[in-house]
């Protein structure tokens, strides 16, 4: 009998390693809150257009690059990817000063190529979602000696728990005891800023539509979702005032002319890696427990991807 492997999440890295596990002929079952796979890299609706939460572009997707070894065996280079603007598609990391570490590992694969996806996240987490056991509307409360009970009292014996949770979002569920060293690690290490994001629909034809991201001055990340949408999206870490980024974008775009925006706050990288001391490892204290997702590794597609083959290697088969 194959053993059972319970995932908490559907987000990116949850999808990954269900995939993965499943290759390995594990019996998966993924648990999701929503209604929908893919976490951040499902887009929301603003009056029928979709906007991008979490995704924009990835890098090192070329033939023998880091993320194309990883997406290729999973049939993900079957996607429609398209080539970006290499020369301003660096991560949005780039704005973010917290963490040289993460610059030096994060900025090399945008630096070899840079593509975007037709249809943006939704496309890569139907791709991943397809053909797994994902149980939707699964809130779980709580994780006691390897059964996970859910907020509709349902519950799931398995013989290895994955979360794709950040980590202090996972202790709060788990009702083994967990040794004090390791909460008080986890309550030392310092989590990213939160992303601001305004989305903002353009008059027709007054800014040309570009590929790629364009960055300013460390402050302002500007990126054209797809020409259909219409969606020019303003991004900045910390939130910050709506006229203060128009105003700041048009020093690049100056034609730029906005009918209508809506705004959001996302939560933001997860936990930075100033030092390899930062990183947490996929293992927890409990033998049956595993973690997964940018909070282990490094942020992003390829952080996180990378994040859910360590996870899976290092689960006691």
């Amino acid at each position: 009998m194959s053993k059972r492997a319970i995932i908490i999440g559907a987000g990116l890295g949850g999808l990954l390693c269900a995939r993965i596990l499943s290759r390995k002929g594990l019996d998966v079952t993924v648990l999701e809150a929503a209604d929908v796979p893919g976490g951040l890299l499902h887009s929301v609706d603003w009056d029928g257009i979709p906007c991008e939460q979490g995704f924009h572009s990835v890098g090192g997707l070329a033939p023998g690059e880091a993320l194309e070894k990883i997406f290729r065996p999973l049939g993900l280079m079957d996607l429609p990817w398209y080539r970006a603007n290499v020369d301003e598609g660096f991560p949005f990391l780039r704005l973010n000063a917290d963490s040289e570490l993460e610059k030096q590992h994060i900025l090399h694969p945008y630096q070899q190529s840079v593509w975007r996806l037709k249809g943006g996240g939704d496309t890569l987490a139907n791709a991943l979602a397809e053909g797994l056991d994902i149980r939707y509307g699964k809130c779980v409360v709580s994780i006691d000696n390897q059964v996970i009970t859910c907020g509709d009292n349902s519950s799931f014996e398995a013989d290895v728990i994955i979360a794709d949770l950040p980590p202090r979002q996972c202790l709060k569920l788990v009702k083994d005891h967990i040794r004090p060293s390791f909460i008080h690690r986890l309550d030392k290490l310092e989590t990213g800023r939160p992303i601001f994001t305004l989305y903002c629909l353009l008059e027709p034809g007054c800014v040309e539509w570009q590929s790629g991201a364009i960055f300013l001055d460390g402050k302002l990340m500007i990126h054209f979702a797809e020409p259909e949408t219409g969606i020019l999206e303003l991004l900045c870490f910390g939130e910050e005032s709506p006229e203060k980024m128009l105003s700041l974008a048009r020093t690049r775009l100056p034609g730029l002319k906005v009918t209508k925006y809506r705004s959001a706050l996302f939560p933001g990288y997860g936990i930075l890696k100033h030092t390899g001391t930062d990183y947490l490892s996929a293992k927890t204290p409990l033998p049956y427990l595993y973690l997964t997702g940018q909070n282990i590794g490094l942020h992003g597609i390829l952080g996180t991807a990378v994040s859910a083959l360590n996870t899976c290697k290092s689960i006691r088969l």
